[in-house]
């Protein structure tokens, strides 16, 4: 089998498409977006996230926030933390943030987030309303608290953040945030993160192997092994087509530059909402735009000249 070094190197074929075409079964209204040939970095991923969800808000007007491994993965570099992006970002139209954490540090780091915060006013200076939640403990568990109050609406737009470390996020979590709006609500909009570039060495290394099972939801995860970063991504994001029901989705490489631009994990994100697509292209854009220009560089072997168009098919 080969390295999972080199299962996860930069590979002229290695390119995904944004928005692989769905079967041909599917409604025939289609929608073009031009293939995204700029990298984006693994430590400005957080303005990324930021960008999106200014967009989300932008046409929800409302929402809510989960975030299920939360706390600063860098003690560092708190200006890359998420969680704490999210929070200033503007304008201040989610309602109620659920922050996750089992790590105490962290959970600590995130009261004390939540204890700065400044009120959210208009541009008036009407007070807007904003709740916040740190739920200390492993997020597979406190989903259930999250999900059982009923403090989410069935029309409340909601976004949930997976930033987890390799095997945290076990699939069925992914399930019971899938099921949790009933039609004809969109389901909680997923961003998850999928550890590609430490997978292969994570698997070897597992000793209990209920770990993977429970990650990957199903007992043929050894079968991975032997694919490749990409491969792997691909799968997972059909699954979240064809298994948790989600309209679209689409994964995005995440690079790092210090690990001879390897892709490090996948951000696979999965919506109901028709304009998710086009926000993630523009949020994209954006966050690789604000960077210095030599961290714009296309990488070679991987960009595409002239940019591809990708489709995806969705209902009218």
């Amino acid at each position: 089998m080969s390295t999972s070094k080199s299962l996860c190197d930069p590979n002229p074929d290695a390119g995904l498409p944004l928005f692989p075409e769905l079967p041909k079964t599917a409604p025939q209204k289609v929608r073009r977006f031009k293939r995204i040939d700029q990298l984006i970095w693994s430590d400005h991923k957080a303005r990324f996230i930021q960008q999106y969800l200014r967009y989300f808000v932008q046409i929800t007007k409302h929402g809510t926030y989960i975030d299920g491994f939360s706390g600063p993965q860098y003690r560092d570099k708190l200006d890359a933390w998420t969680a704490s992006l999210v929070l200033a970002s503007e304008p201040k139209w989610l309602r109620h943030f659920y922050l996750c954490e089992i790590d105490e540090k962290s959970v600590e780091a995130l009261q004390e987030l939540v204890k700065n915060q400044p009120i959210p006013r208009t541009k008036s200076g009407r007070e807007l309303p904003r709740s916040y939640k740190v739920l200390p403990g492993d997020f597979n568990i406190t989903v259930d608290k999250i999900l059982a109050e009923g403090s989410i609406p069935q029309k409340e737009a909601t976004f949930c953040l997976l930033d987890q470390r390799t095997f945290e996020c076990h699939w069925q979590t992914l399930v019971k945030l899938a099921e949790y709006k009933k039609q004809p609500q969109n389901k909680i909009e997923l961003l998850y993160f999928l550890g590609v570039g430490w997978l292969h060495r994570a698997f070897s290394g597992l000793k209990d192997q209920q770990i993977a099972e429970k990650w990957w939801g199903r007992s043929d995860w050894n079968t991975l092994q032997s694919m490749s970063c990409w491969d792997i991504a691909e799968l997972m994001r059909t699954r979240f087509v064809k298994e948790l029901g989600y309209r679209f989705s689409a994964a995005y490489p995440i690079y790092d530059r210090d690990e001879g631009n390897r892709i490090m994990y996948y951000m696979v994100h999965a919506s109901d909402h028709e304009e998710a697509p086009a926000l993630m292209v523009r949020a994209h854009v954006k966050a690789v735009r604000a960077l210095p220009k030599e961290t714009q560089l296309l990488l070679p072997g991987v960009a595409l000249s002239p940019p591809i168009t990708s489709t995806i098919t969705v209902e009218p």
